[in-house]
């Protein structure tokens, strides 16, 4: 099948590897350092059982022309959501279909008011992966799932199809009748986690280590799953369960949340789809939400990033 993946990091990158690796076509959109990094190197993912180099990769700075995919997975950063469609409007339209795989709760519906019914599959990743250098992925542990869903109830027959490709390629895809639900099962994770993370300073190790920041992460996980009880979203009887082993197993490898890491190096930050979400939901439903309330107050200021320097004119 022919893939696109729009925004090569360490999601876009493992998703990408193991699609080439089973032999799909896959054309990787980007710009800049990642598609020079792509043209000139191709694509690396570094991992202790199964890595990966493609030392040529087809690479579209602009897909415009370019034959239809018959699945754009969209994997960049959830601020960059809106432009990448409305820069590539016309292309993304006349493709298959196009997978939103952006952390928070809102990209699918995003998404879909921009292109044409019945257009957007939605979708989620589980991968503890990171871009150490342009178009070179250092992937951690043995997860690799990828959870697709439709905007309507019921499994379909391409969120069926789809699923089954990805388990092929080694990917572990599962097609979910509730597309509500198989977004808040990620969002629990990524937003108290990540939010944490970052408003500390302190990496998972810490978090796995640190009784207090246990107790941090139980707070900040009962103020969302009451925002979510609040909305009547039907989560799982055992979600605090499975929410709780599924840190602890990403944990156990250690290194930091991408938010943490954006904010190290003064890149934009994706803090109003995650702690600043259940934030203006607590105040719609009335739920308290005082602790991820600090953390969005707290991270809003450094939220667009730091300036980047000007570039010195020449004499």
């Amino acid at each position: 099948m022919r893939f696109a993946i729009m925004g090569v990091g360490g999601v876009g990158g493992s998703l990408g590897a193991a699609l080439l690796r089973a032999g799909h076509d896959v054309v990787f959109v980007a710009r800049g350092s990642s598609a020079r990094a792509l043209a000139d190197r191709g694509l690396e993912v570094r991992h202790e059982l199964q890595p990966f180099r493609a030392r040529s990769v087809d690479v579209a700075a602009n897909p415009a022309g370019r034959p239809p995919a018959d699945a754009v997975l969209l994997c960049m950063k959830r601020y960059d959501l809106k432009g990448a469609i409305r820069g590539n409007l016309e292309w993304l339209a006349s493709c298959g279909c196009v997978v939103t795989l952006q952390n928070g709760l809102d990209a699918p519906s995003v998404a879909a008011r921009l292109l044409p019914p019945g257009k957007v599959v939605g979708g989620t990743v589980q991968v503890v992966a990171k871009l150490i250098a342009p178009a070179v992925v250092l992937r951690e542990g043995d997860t690799l799932m990828i959870n697709l869903a439709e905007p309507a109830d019921g499994v379909s027959r391409r969120t069926r199809r789809f699923a089954e490709i990805f388990s092929k390629a080694g990917v572990t895809g599962q097609a979910h009748r509730d597309m509500r639900v198989m977004l808040w099962l990620k969002f629990l994770m990524v937003a108290c986690s990540s939010s944490i993370n970052a408003a500390t300073g302190r990496g998972f190790d810490a978090l796995a280590g640190n009784p207090a920041m246990h107790w941090l992460l139980e707070i900040a996980m009962q103020e969302a799953l009451g925002v979510a009880r609040a909305l009547d979203v039907p989560l799982p009887g055992d979600i605090e369960t499975e929410t709780r082993a599924t840190l602890k197993n990403v944990f156990a490898f250690g290194g930091k949340a991408s938010l943490l890491t954006d904010l190290e190096r003064g890149n934009r930050l994706e803090i109003e789809w995650l702690s600043g979400a259940i934030h203006r939901m607590g105040e719609e439903t009335g739920v308290p939400t005082p602790l991820h309330t600090a953390i969005y107050r707290e991270l809003l200021p450094l939220g667009a990033g730091l300036p980047q320097p000007q570039a010195r004119p020449s004499a």
